[in-house]
């Protein structure tokens, strides 16, 4: 039988096919919970892993880095927010793949504006959409990445006709 193991190298360029949205993943936690803050915590930062994995309920999954505070942040609030990425929205990926500056007093997020969802965690008002989930389960990986599933419990459209950003768009790869 011939070996059809591909070189590491063929392997990731084959990964870095795969197409992706871009995202901001938010969340916020009181500081009660969190072993790392003294303070009420907002973390958020750019994902592109995400998909949805149930009609009923509904239901989306989102990969997280393990050595972050979106993780810890996740688990201890048990709530996130996924704020959809239109074209316009590009700046943000780059904005919020860095540490998250919080301007809670001005409800703003690293420059952006935010709205407290229904479950706490941060909406960010001038993205195309945003789905506020329930965590269900929190997968933890050998890889570096968690996989979060959280069921959908509201939802804001706030631009209907804006094109979605995608990895092709935005001329970023994250993956390989």
């Amino acid at each position: 039988m011939e070996n059809t193991a591909q070189p590491l190298d063929s392997v990731s360029e084959s990964l870095k096919k795969i197409t992706y949205g871009y995202y901001i993943l938010t969340t916020r936690k009181d500081s009660l919970e969190l072993t790392t803050r003294a303070e009420d915590y907002v973390a958020a930062g750019t994902v592109c892993w995400v998909s949805q994995v149930s009609f009923e309920p509904k239901m989306v999954m989102v990969a997280v880095e393990k050595d972050s505070d979106l993780n810890e942040t996740i688990q201890k609030s048990q709530v996130f927010a996924l704020n959809v990425l239109g074209q316009k929205n590009q700046p943000l990926i780059e904005r919020f793949s860095r540490k998250t500056d919080v301007q809670d007093e001005a409800h703003q997020l690293n420059g952006y504006r935010f709205e407290d969802g229904e479950t706490g965690a941060p909406l960010l008002t001038d993205t195309v959409a945003s789905l506020e989930c329930r965590l269900v389960d929190a997968i933890t990986l050998k890889g570096d990445h968690m996989i979060f599933i959280g069921e959908v419990v509201n939802a804001v459209v706030r631009d209907a006709e804006e094109p979605l950003l995608t990895d092709q768009e935005a001329g970023y790869k994250y993956g390989g």
